[in-house]
């Protein structure tokens, strides 16, 4: 029998899934039009969502009693994943335009607070399960 938690992995797989190719697509199609002038941010736009998200949800499959995420983890882990994903998108159109923009460093900069935060979420509640446990069966 499958749990919701293993079905719930298995959805959000494939919908990281989904915007890595779609990442990787919308790359590839946008480099083509743009007359041989490439961005390192635009090339590897796909590993943003590839790296952070679909690994991840590879090894919650794979393992799921690693998956103790709540659902305020798992949204602040989405909402730094795409900050990140459409600050490199906007960073590769830019430098493809030959210009440059100040602002587009505090997607990376919000990105991975929100993503720090994220773990740190992860790890607050994986240590307050541990303690559960130990609580509970040490007597």
């Amino acid at each position: 029998m499958i749990s919701s938690t293993s079905s719930n992995t298995k959805k959000h797989l494939y919908i990281y899934l989904a915007i890595t190719i779609g990442c990787g697509l919308f790359s590839a199609i946008y480099e083509y039009f743009s007359h041989q002038v490439y961005s390192n941010f635009m090339v590897y736009l796909f590993a943003i969502p590839l790296v952070l998200g679909v690994l991840p949800q590879l090894v919650f499959l794979l393992a799921p009693w690693l998956d103790i995420g709540s659902a305020w983890q798992k949204m602040l882990h989405s909402f730094a994943i795409a900050t990140l994903t459409v600050g490199s998108c906007l960073q590769g159109i830019v430098e493809i335009y030959g210009t440059a923009n100040p602002y587009i460093v505090y997607y990376l900069f919000i990105g991975a607070g929100l993503l720090l935060l994220s773990i740190g979420v992860w790890f607050a509640n994986n240590f307050r399960r541990r303690k559960s446990f130990l609580t509970t069966y040490s007597k």
